[in-house]
């Protein structure tokens, strides 16, 4: 599944991340990396953007950008 598909509430691990080089540096920068798991807190209506929680603290990733990283669930 990907990170864009992730209902609010729901924790989990990062299997991989899909893009060129500079998708990963910025996903690297924000904490997004294989292995970490994250929470999705809040998803904007239609195209907006995911409010996502990890180690690094809370964030805001585009819906383009989280396409790119494939996670599971965390149960």
């Amino acid at each position: 599944m990907r990170l864009d598909e992730v209902d609010p509430g729901k924790t989990v691990r990062v299997l991989s991340i899909e893009g060129g080089r500079g998708v990963r540096k910025k996903l690297s920068d924000l904490g997004i990396l294989p292995g970490e798991v994250i929470k999705v807190v809040r998803s904007a209506p239609l195209f907006g953007p995911l409010m996502v929680s990890g180690r690094n603290g809370t964030f805001f990733i585009g819906r383009g950008m989280a396409k790119k990283v494939v996670v599971e669930e965390v149960i």
